[in-house]
């Protein structure tokens, strides 16, 4: 596995990205391209097409969209939110009226977004791992395990602030 400097967030808002053109992992800095192939000289989209030095992100798709926000409604636990938001799954339009729908509960559309931001990361995780690359910390610090001892976990917390 290859490290590589990264900010996960910004990969995984990448994936839900519905901006024109494709998003390209740049393998030598970790910086985040967003290019359009059709706009390109032949040269440049050459380049792109290199393995070694730049990873394309694929997009969600209309399908994906919607399977987060099921696996999101199963999870949700609000007796109101709940039965609103599956009928707007569906709807005919069920990613804009799910979305509409959620501003009436300001607490489950932080629930929502706490939890599509995690399933997207863990998505970047995999594509990183399938591409043989390890995410490092865009601010330099690794995580610490989970079985540090909370005393000991604070001292540390402590000193990287």
């Amino acid at each position: 596995m290859r490290p590589l400097t990264l900010d996960l967030d910004l990969l995984a808002a990448a994936l839900d990205s519905r901006e024109r053109g494709t998003h390209f992992l740049d393998l030598a800095s970790g910086a985040l391209r967003l290019l359009d192939p059709d706009d390109l000289s032949l040269e440049e989209r050459e380049e792109l097409e290199d393995p070694e030095r730049y990873l394309p992100l694929p997009r969600l798709t209309q399908d994906d969209r919607l399977e987060l926000r099921e696996a999101f409604l199963h999870q949700l636990r609000h007796p109101h939110a709940q039965p609103l938001l599956r009928a707007a799954l569906e709807s005919r339009r069920p990613i804009r009226t799910f979305d509409y729908e959620l501003e009436l509960f300001p607490s489950v559309r932080e629930a929502w977004q706490a939890f599509a931001l995690s399933r997207l990361k863990e998505e970047v995780l995999v594509l990183l791992d399938e591409a043989g690359l390890e995410a490092l910390p865009a601010d330099g610090r690794m995580p610490l395990p989970d079985d540090v001892p909370e005393g000991i976990r604070r001292r540390l917390e402590k000193g990287r602030s």
